[in-house]
């Protein structure tokens, strides 16, 4: 399924299963096409923009085609810049410069049959942000899936499954909005 309200292309959105009460919501940021996990949504436009803007921590479960070299854990360390490159981005993209902030977290699983599992955490949201990094060294992200955003997690929710947040979820979000100064 693709998040967004409706698709030129006449795929599956999040909308097209989501109850009807959702059809309103905004989705916090976005998950490309080939992607799954953890989407938020949300009736407030202003908690939409304050939580897709922020430096709140995603968690991610890669697979990547080929072996994470020295350089890519570097980079991972020390941040990367990229100039005048496409890979990894949509084919119809215009930008070619993209900068990528140190890794908060990152977790190298194990390499076999040609392909590495790891787990990365960053605290940026940017377009394809880690389909381009990684394109950077030539390895192509298989599979994609956001296991956290901030204080909320996953967990065992079902692909296609939603659920409300829990008190103590909201009461953190409440604590993020307040500490930024963000009324809703």
């Amino acid at each position: 399924e693709i998040v967004s309200k409706k698709d030129d292309r006449g795929r599956k959105t999040i909308y097209d299963t989501l109850p009807r009460q959702f059809s309103t919501w905004l989705s916090v940021g976005r998950l490309d096409y080939a992607s799954e996990g953890l989407l938020l949504l949300t009736d407030s436009p202003v908690i939409a923009d304050a939580l897709m803007h922020s430096d709140l921590e995603r968690e991610y479960y890669l697979k990547v085609k080929g072996t994470v070299s020295k350089q890519v854990i570097e980079a991972m360390q020390n941040g990367l810049e990229i100039k005048n490159e496409k890979k990894g981005a949509h084919a119809k993209t215009k930008i070619t410069s993209m900068s990528f902030a140190p890794f908060i977290d990152f977790e190298i699983f194990g390499s076999s049959g040609g392909y590495t599992k790891l787990r990365v955490v960053i605290n940026e949201g940017k377009n394809r942000e880690l389909r381009r990094f990684f394109g950077h060294f030539d390895l192509e992200v298989m599979d994609l899936k956001r296991v956290a955003f901030g204080a909320l997690d996953l967990g065992m929710l079902k692909a296609g499954k939603h659920r409300y947040l829990e008190n103590g979820e909201y009461e953190k979000l409440r604590d993020f909005l307040k500490f930024n100064e963000i009324r809703y």
